[in-house]
């Protein structure tokens, strides 16, 4: 009976071992050998996602490359055509405003190295043209078109017909002078009880000449503007010179419009329509180099 019951007992114990070992495995062992497979698995997928991503940034990488190269490929083709759109522009027109905003935009696309040679041809050069003073046509021409305007308002000089040049006169006689002396001596007593009022004379040109001869400064004038839009220096100034000498003569100096008149017509005088203009050899030069 004691062998039986303990036989019973280790047979119990062995069941209840087998029971918690099945328990046991079913819960824990399957769990532990799927781990390895699970991680292999997450693993992997980093792994795809970390390759996905280095070649996004390859093909980032490549195509600011090309867009690079393609940026330093037609950047000094920009710049010399600009440039030599302002050298044309200088030579052809004398335009020195338009000029100077193609070198300007030129060096936009030169970048910001001050060492370059390119840059440092374009500012010698923009500086050189910044130092010609700009003629602006629009302005001249509207300025002689507002004097021109005035010239009908201008005062004529009163009559100096009756004052004659003074001529050698030949030698009087003595009765002669006598008498002269006597009138002249008339004359001075008289001016004590006579008082001598002047005034103004009318001009002694007819109406039609006088509107002829504001008509003729109006004309010099209407050729000045010509000149100016023509960039022909030499006939802006001697129409200037023409007009200014015509008002001198024939209207009052001293009148406040005639004096604005001829003051603005002097200060005309000083505008050069052909200046001395810098050539752009450097920036030429520096461009023709670099392509």
């Amino acid at each position: 009976h004691k062998k039986t019951l303990v036989l019973l007992i280790i047979l119990i114990i062995l069941i209840i071992a087998t029971a918690l070992g099945r328990y046991f495995w079913l819960r824990f062992g399957k769990e532990a050998l799927s781990n390895p497979f699970a991680t292999i698995t997450k693993l992997q997928n980093n792994l795809s996602q970390k390759q996905a991503i280095i070649q996004n940034l390859q093909n980032q990488n490549e195509a600011q490359r090309q867009d690079y190269a393609k940026a330093t490929s037609w950047k000094p083709i920009a710049i010399e055509h600009l440039v030599r759109m302002a050298d044309l522009t200088l030579n052809t027109k004398g335009d020195v405003k338009t000029a100077l905003a193609f070198l300007i935009a030129a060096k936009k696309y030169a970048g910001d190295i001050e060492e370059s040679a390119i840059n440092h041809a374009l500012n010698k050069d923009i500086a050189s043209l910044q130092a010609v003073p700009i003629v602006d046509p629009e302005e001249l021409v509207l300025t002689i078109d507002m004097i021109s305007q005035q010239i009908n308002t201008l005062s004529m000089i009163p009559s100096q017909a009756a004052i004659s040049p003074t001529a050698s006169q030949p030698t009087e006689s003595q009765p002669v002078q006598l008498l002269n002396r006597l009138f002249a001596s008339v004359v001075k007593a008289l001016k004590d009880i006579v008082i001598i009022r002047h005034q103004a004379t009318e001009p002694i040109l007819p109406q039609e000449q006088v509107t002829i001869l504001r008509f003729n400064i109006q004309a010099k004038l209407l050729q000045a503007e010509l000149a100016v839009m023509q960039r022909q220096n030499k006939l802006y100034q001697a129409c200037l010179t023409q007009a200014i000498d015509l008002i001198t003569k024939h209207f009052v100096s001293s009148n406040t419009a005639t004096a604005n008149v001829l003051h603005t017509l002097q200060e005309l005088q000083q505008t050069n329509l052909q200046p001395d203009l810098p050539t752009l050899t450097e920036s030429l030069t520096a461009t023709t180099l670099k392509s």
